[in-house]
């Protein structure tokens, strides 16, 4: 089970990036390409996220996807569905709180994947709150099934090239507020350009962005 964030191996693109693309179909790829790295590491599981939507008290805004839980529901489908073609099958963190609005937008998707949970009592929970599924708790340094037995894809897929991939998402993901200045990960801004990178390609795509006050990515806040 891998549990590393998307920014290891995608530099700067996280969940909140994800959730702020135009084109949320690049999820996929992002989802091929960390399939494909994790199973060369030996793994056959990957956390793609939690089971909660952004809002600002969260510990960690770039851990989230979206305010929306169906949009956020899309992203988690289009990242297990790219994890899958690399023969790696997604997992949803159920610790710490949860988005019951996400767990109907997931039921509705059917996309009702393995989930993490600290305890019994959480994954009696989310049951009664419709949502069926493998639960997994964290024991002794390794991951016990509470339901469900491990399962094996025996498929993989091409890698991407992660340079490539990178510069796609993080152009489409550069969001336009109003006139104003280029923000840098900056998390619930109000004016000017949203970017993810402070790398040159997308500073100079943001400059443009702020000219033609037009940009691809949407609002995750």
């Amino acid at each position: 089970m891998c549990e590393q964030p998307l920014e290891s191996f995608l530099k700067d693109v996280s969940l909140l990036t994800l959730g702020s693309l135009g084109n949320l179909g690049l999820a996929f790829d992002v989802g091929r390409y960390v399939g494909n790295v994790v199973r060369s590491m030996g793994y056959y599981y990957y956390v793609i996220g939690p089971l909660d939507t952004l809002s600002q008290d969260d510990p960690d805004h770039f851990y989230r996807v979206h305010k929306s839980p169906f949009i956020t529901a899309e992203v988690y489908e289009y990242l297990s569905q790219g994890l899958g073609s690399s023969g790696v099958i997604a997992v949803l963190d159920g610790r710490g709180k949860i988005d019951a609005g996400l767990i109907g937008a997931l039921n509705n998707r059917k996309l009702t994947l393995p989930t993490i949970v600290e305890d019994r009592s959480k994954a009696d929970l989310l049951v009664n709150l419709g949502f069926n599924t493998s639960f997994i708790l964290v024991q002794d340094g390794g991951y016990t099934f509470l339901n469900g037995a491990p399962k094996i894809l025996y498929w993989s897929s091409a890698m991407l090239d992660a340079d490539e991939l990178r510069r796609k998402v993080l152009s489409n993901a550069i969001i336009y507020l109003s006139p104003g200045e280029i923000q840098v990960r900056k998390t619930f801004a109000r004016s000017g350009v949203v970017v993810f990178s402070d790398e040159p390609f997308v500073l100079e795509l943001a400059k443009k962005v702020l000219e033609s006050r037009s940009a691809p990515g949407r609002v995750p806040w």
